[in-house]
């Protein structure tokens, strides 16, 4: 009889063992947060920061290490999850900008990779693997995404003064003797500040100056409706507010309204496919407490003047 207790003891501990690891690897996709939000708060508190390796993920605890490997290439970098997300069908981890950086991935990149929790102290708690460092990012040329109506703050930005040669940093000066002598001339460094500041909630003012950046998407997928307006400065107050929720697709639909009237529909997307959308949608209505519904975006036709 012990010996059978020994034997399912043994069993059951190898079992956990074998659960326990299989919840320690994940695969899915990997994107990347948008270098508008460096500064602003994450799920955690603690402001996003681009040059650090951190992301975000739906379950995993805050301060848990993620490592990350591109299955590509199999390059990897190990990160600290300090945010909640990506919301969208097939995701299953936004990266910071450093850590896409290490693995060679473009701002609009969506790549397949596999992620292993690593524990709160860096100790796999799957079979250990050699963690590459990660790669000093890159300069990279980012591909816009196709959004309406993204407003940004300009700060004003002074660019540093460059560190003077000699010639031009010691003027001559002739003395009563007619010898010439060199006056060390200080110089002091001015450090450029952000050229644009993203506006949410709050921050935005009906009178102000704005960088506004208008493009035109295409009229495919679908995308949910979360509201209409026909006052313009409404809209813009909305889409601040969006932009301080996270959300980083928005559009608006400019409408024909009542006696001749415009009317701005915000709509955030696009998705590829109604099940996506209407996924998103949910998410929006439990998570962010915005209810909307879905569109096709082939429906909105252009009206003429």
């Amino acid at each position: 009889m012990r010996k059978l207790r020994h034997f399912s003891l043994l069993f059951f501990l190898s079992f956990c063992f074998i659960t326990l690891h299989a919840q320690a690897e994940e695969y899915g996709m990997a994107s990347q947060y948008g270098d508008e939000y460096n500064g602003s708060a994450t799920a955690s508190d603690e402001s996003y920061d681009k040059n650090k390796l951190t992301a975000g993920h739906k379950t995993y605890p805050f301060g848990t290490k993620v490592r990350v490997t591109r299955l590509d290439n199999k390059k990897s970098v190990v990160v600290r999850i300090n945010d909640r997300g990506p919301y969208f069908k097939g995701r299953v981890i936004d990266l910071s900008g450093r850590a896409a950086a290490s693995l060679d991935m473009n701002p609009d990149d969506i790549l397949e990779v596999k992620l292993e929790v690593l524990g709160k102290n860096g100790k796999s708690t799957s079979k250990p693997k050699v963690v590459q460092k990660p790669v000093v990012p890159k300069a990279t040329i980012p591909v816009k995404k196709p959004e309406v109506a993204k407003i940004a703050k300009p700060k004003t930005t002074v660019p540093p003064k460059k560190k003077p040669t000699p010639a031009a940093s010691e003027p001559i000066v002739i003395t009563p003797k007619g010898k010439a002598k060199a006056v060390a001339v200080k110089q002091e460094t001015v450090e450029a500040t952000p050229e644009f500041e993203l506006v949410t909630g709050n921050g935005y003012n009906a009178y102000d100056l704005y960088k506004v950046e208008l493009t035109r998407p295409a009229k495919k997928g679908y995308g949910v409706q979360i509201g209409v307006f026909s006052d313009y400065d409404n809209t813009m107050k909305k889409v601040a507010e969006l932009q301080g929720k996270w959300f980083k697709n928005i559009l608006m639909s400019v409408e024909k309204g009542e006696a001749g009237k415009k009317k701005y529909k915000i709509i955030l997307g696009p998705f590829p496919d109604m099940a996506t959308a209407t996924s998103y949608k949910k998410h929006a209505k439990k998570n962010k407490k915005i209810s909307g519904f879905v569109v096709n975006l082939e429906d909105i036709k252009a009206a003429k003047k």
